[in-house]
This record gives structure tokens, C-alpha cells and sequence, in this order.
């Protein structure tokens, strides 16, 4: 029941932070994570090619579930764990080989256990029914 609370937060967390980016951008104004903000549109190359590397990680592993799996209902928390997790994977990898300021990994420290979280919570409960009560 606490990690479900506990993902709540995150998500509530998220969306107003991407309000917040998007409200800014017809301000011309841009927020990169954490909260920088800066006049214009601008993002960091290597922040923008991990986003689209990660959104196309994310489409290959839906796709890959319903090539071998079939169709499946998926709850949007589980879709944004899986975007999360790519984020975290292509992140490190993209600041690596575009070689990104050390700072720049920190940010990766933030998404492994949001991804985490949200995808426990996903996951349906688990009711044991041998337990006496």
C-alpha cells in the first residue's frame, strides 16, 4: 500500500514539474531537470538524444512484448516506469558518449529508483491465501 502511496507522490511530483516546463515554453522560457531554468528553448543536445533515444527504447520493448507475447493491457504508471528506465539506460549512455559534464550523470541517480518505484507499483497485489487470518 506505501509504495503505491509513495508512486502517487512521484507522479504528482512529475506532472507539475511537466506543467511547469510546458507553461514556461510559451513564456520562452526552458526548465531542464533539476529546475534550471533559462531564457529561450534552450536543452542540452545530449539531453534531447537520450529523450529520443529512450521513447524509441520505449516503443521496441512494447513492441517486442506484443510480438511475443501478444496483446496486453499495460496501465500508464507501467508505460512510464519502462520510458523512465530507457531514460536511465540511454541517459548514461548518450552523457557518456557525448561527453557531458560529470554533473550531468547526477540527474541518472534521481530516475533508477523512480523507475524502480513505479515499477513496483505496478505490479498487481499479491494475495496470499494460505495466510491465516
Amino acid at each position: 500500500m506505501t509504495r503505491r502511496i509513495i508512486a502517487k507522490v512521484i507522479v504528482a511530483i512529475l506532472t507539475i514539474y511537466c506543467i511547469s516546463v510546458i507553461v514556461a515554453y510559451f513564456y520562452n522560457t526552458s526548465v531542464t531537470f533539476p529546475f534550471f531554468v533559462s531564457d529561450g528553448s534552450y536543452v542540452p543536445e545530449h539531453r534531447l538524444k537520450a529523450i529520443r533515444l529512450s521513447v524509441f527504447g520505449t516503443f521496441i520493448f512494447f513492441a517486442a512484448h506484443y510480438f511475443f507475447y501478444g496483446s496486453k493491457k499495460f496501465y500508464p504508471i507501467q508505460v512510464m516506469a519502462v520510458l523512465i528506465f530507457n531514460m536511465t539506460v540511454f541517459g548514461t549512455v548518450t552523457f557518456y558518449i557525448e561527453k557531458a559534464e560529470s554533473v550531468e550523470f547526477l540527474q541518472l541517480i534521481f530516475w533508477v529508483p523512480v523507475s524502480l518505484i513505479l515499477y513496483n507499483a505496478s505490479k498487481p497485489q499479491f494475495k496470499n491465501i494460505f495466510k491465516k487470518s
